[in-house]
């Protein structure tokens, strides 16, 4: 047990861990807010879809669309009382959706890209996004799946790559949704 008045920036983090199962690698990572989520990796031989392949369907943009717009549209009290337990499972749901095409989605709507201004003004709401988009983002850097879609992302949200590629390459993902909320 760590004690309340401990320095964060002191603490001993255990090595990062790689271990075979079924031919699926698990790494333990930490992400930037320190913390530790266990990643599966498939082998190198899968093959990468298209970013139109990707998985977003009519349900999950539901979703989005009710995730963005809840979060965006209610106070931090109201999302407590009322909408946490809907919308962390609704979160659960759209986990299988790459970290692009869901803020693809969110960023060619502009009522959806007000809503993340919304959430971006209130530290509350920023934290706990943020937390969960960097690890899915970690995730897919860790299996290479980011660089390769910059491209058609970057068409579907109306900007140029080499505004976004830096981002990317910093591993800057709190610093790519401002970027876009901006933009």
């Amino acid at each position: 047990m760590i004690p309340l008045d401990a320095d964060i920036h002191q603490i001993q983090k255990p090595e990062v861990r790689e271990e075979r199962v079924c031919s699926i690698r698990n790494h333990l990572i930490y992400s930037k807010a320190g913390f530790a989520a266990i990643v599966k990796i498939p082998s190198k031989g899968q093959k990468n879809e298209s970013f139109a392949e990707l998985t977003r369907t009519a349900e999950d943009e539901v979703k989005i669309v009710d995730l963005i717009s809840t979060m965006g549209s209610n106070g931090k009290i109201n999302l407590l009382l009322y909408h946490e337990k809907r919308l962390r499972k609704t979160g659960d749901e759209l986990r299988h959706v790459h970290p692009l095409k869901f803020i693809g989605y969110i960023f060619s709507k502009p009522d959806l890209k007000e809503h993340m201004g919304s959430i971006f003004d209130d530290f509350f709401k920023r934290i706990n996004f943020v937390k969960d988009y960097s690890q899915a983002m970690d995730v897919f850097d860790l299996k290479n799946m980011l660089t390769i879609y910059v491209d058609d992302f970057c068409r579907e949200v109306d900007v140029n790559p080499d505004k976004i590629r830096p981002f990317i390459n910093n591993k800057d993902w709190e610093g790519l949704l401002r970027f876009l909320i901006n933009n």
